[in-house]
This record gives structure tokens, sequence and C-alpha cells, in this order.
């Protein structure tokens, strides 16, 4: 037998010290969604990240809108960016995690956003119940209600979200093909929201609405498709529309669609046939020089839903890590089935700063 030498046992150390705990799974999913233990973290997905929209109306009269979004990526298949070598990304951190904090604050006109990393800092994303915590802002589920904290300079928001409905589940079983892979995607349409915010130094009791999504898979985008532009509706008719429509160098690929919430909670797949968008307007951004579009026209075939929608604010950018993009506060109005219909929402625009975009990784 070889002899075991204090050279070979430092070996062995540094090939398992180096090894990956976490296996990527690009597999295509079966298995449907299955809540609530879906809420929780997955690591066998190499992106994930659960995302909170909503609008709040303060006890004063005052109403702002807030996005709140906690990222996970598992490292394993990435490389340290800047290095002139190939350094795998776990050797750093394993499980890297972002979250982004946004404001939108009507009283004063104003738009602020904040970001935190988990590098150095305490953190948690718990894969056996929905736990994620990141230096102090965290998201939990706690007697079916979900309760949301996080913090910056001038604003925080301490939240109880409550579904109303059942989880929207967009695509078959909430398995969605995007590019080069399939992921999970499901939405909580349509949550009640109580609790406070602190704006410039004054802690409001707040009362409002929510949308939140959960997505994780391999999240492969093709070369070729640059970004995408996203919608969240929710109409005072109590029901709900989620459109995405993935760009490929400004074209709408096939891949693109959405879902339909009836008020009784029902859903209804959308295929990119069955809808239409139109931008009526656009913003140009002073700090990256991004020109966004600023308004739409969508309609929905199936539905004879025609809406106009338009940011309550222009200036709605989050220039953050790891893409600027815009993700703002809208209003809605229009007919559905010949019926006048309004409602508020949230429009995420990815892509349109070409000098931070996922455009700029693949060169």
């Amino acid at each position: 037998m070889p002899r075991v030498t204090p050279a070979l046992l430092l070996i062995l150390s540094l090939i398992i010290s180096c090894t990956p705990k976490y296996i990527i799974d690009h597999s295509k999913p079966v298995k449907p969604v299955n809540l609530p233990i879906d809420n929780a973290a997955h690591y066998t997905s190499q992106t994930e990240w659960w995302y909170y929209t909503g609008h709040l109306n303060a006890d004063d009269g005052a109403e702002y809108g807030f996005e709140v979004t906690f990222f996970k990526r598992l490292t394993s298949e990435d490389r340290i960016p800047g290095c002139l070598i190939k350094i795998p990304g776990h050797w750093i951190k394993e499980v890297g995690m972002l979250g982004h904090f946004a404001v939108t604050d009507l009283e004063q006109k104003k738009f602020q956003a904040a970001e935190i990393h988990n590098l150095g800092k305490r953190w948690k994303a718990d894969p056996d119940r929905y736990h994620v915590y990141i230096n102090g802002w965290s998201v939990e589920s706690k007697d079916g209600s979900h309760l949301l904290k996080a913090s910056m300079c001038k604003y925080s928001v301490d939240l109880k979200l409550t579904p109303t409905k059942p989880a929207a589940l967009n695509g078959p079983n909430g398995i969605l093909g995007k590019g080069a892979s399939a992921n999970y995607y499901y939405s909580y349409t349509n949550m009640k929201v109580e609790g406070t915010i602190k704006a410039n130094g004054r802690i409001k009791s707040v009362t409002g609405k929510a949308w939140m999504d959960h997505e994780f898979g391999p999240m492969g985008l093709l070369n070729s498709q640059i970004g995408w532009d996203w919608f969240s509706i929710q109409m005072d008719n109590n029901t709900e529309l989620m459109l995405y429509m993935i760009k490929n160098n400004q074209s709408v690929v096939a891949q693109s669609g959405g879902t339909y919430v009836y008020a009784d909670g029902r859903t209804r797949w959308l295929k990119l046939a069955d809808i239409n968008i139109v931008a009526t307007d656009t913003w140009t951004s002073p700090k990256t020089k991004a020109i966004y579009p600023a308004g739409w026209v969508i309609f929905i075939k199936p539905f004879n839903l025609r809406l106009n929608v338009k940011p309550i604010m222009a200036e709605q950018e989050l220039t953050l890590k790891p893409v600027t993009y815009w993700e703002g506060a809208v209003n809605a109005a229009g007919a559905a089935g010949g019926k006048p219909v309004s409602g508020k929402g949230y429009v995420e625009l990815v892509g349109y700063d070409k000098k931070s975009s996922f455009d700029s990784f693949n060169k």
C-alpha cells in the first residue's frame, strides 16, 4: 500500500475543500410546484429570487411604492470577474446573496434605492422553511403571512403581507420555459398589507396591497437574449395580470407570455399571440443615459382588456448590482369587456443600460 504522507494529505484536503458543496441541477423540471414548502430556498437551483412590490397608504394620507427583493446564486459554475486566471466563484463564496430595497415616495416626489450583500455579513436562506435573512433585511412565513423587513437611509419597512388568493402558477404546474432552460415560477398576486414605514424620521402605520414573485432554476438566457420587460397589474375588479416580454435585440421572443388571474383565483396562461404591447413614451436617465419606455398601451385579446399604463414617477431607476434596471410603480386605466377598469402595479425594465446589462456579460 502507498504511504500516506503529509504532502498527500494536504493535496487531498485541498481537493476536498475546493469541491463545491452544492450541485446545480440543469435538468428540465418535472414535479409541480409544491406549496408552502417551495417558498423556502432551493440548493439545487443556480439562481433564485423572492420579489415583493406593492403600494402603501399611510395614516397621514401619504402614499408609497416599495420593492424588496432577495437574490440567491450558487457560484460553483461561476468565475471570479476581473481575474486573469479562471478562479471558481465558490472558492470565495459558495452562496452569493443580494438584496434590493427601493421606495417611491409620492409625497416627496422622491425615489431611493439601496442594496445589501452577504459577503462578511450574517445571512440565511433556509431550505426547510421560508426564512431569508441578510444582515437585518428579512422575510419569513408565519401563520400564513409573510413578515418583511428592510431598511436604508431615511426609509424602512416592517410589513405583514397576507395572500388573499392561492398562488398563481405561471406555466404548466408552475414550470416556465425561458431561454435555454426552464424554471419554477409562481406569484402571490394579491396580498393584503399592514405594518409600518419609517420615512424621513417618522414612523407611520400603513395598509395596502402587494405582489410576490418567486422564481428558481438555472435562469439560463440565451446569449442573444439581452433583457426583459415585466408587468404586474392589480385591477379594481379584483383581477390581476402578469406579463413578461423577453427581448432579443429589441424584438420579443416567442417564449414570452403571461398569466391572467380571475377574481376567484383561477388562472389562464397567456401566449404571446394573446398580448399586444405598444410603448407610448420614453424617458432618458440622467445617470446612465439609458432610454426606457415610459408608458404603454396593453391589449389582452381573450378578455378584450385594454389598459393605458403610466409610471407614477419617471425617475425609478436602480443603478445597483448585478445590472442596472428600471423598476417602478405605475397606474393603469382602461376597459375590460367594455366595462371601465383601473389599477396599480409595477413594471421592471432590464437590458436598457448597455453598459450594465446581461448583454454586457456575454461579450
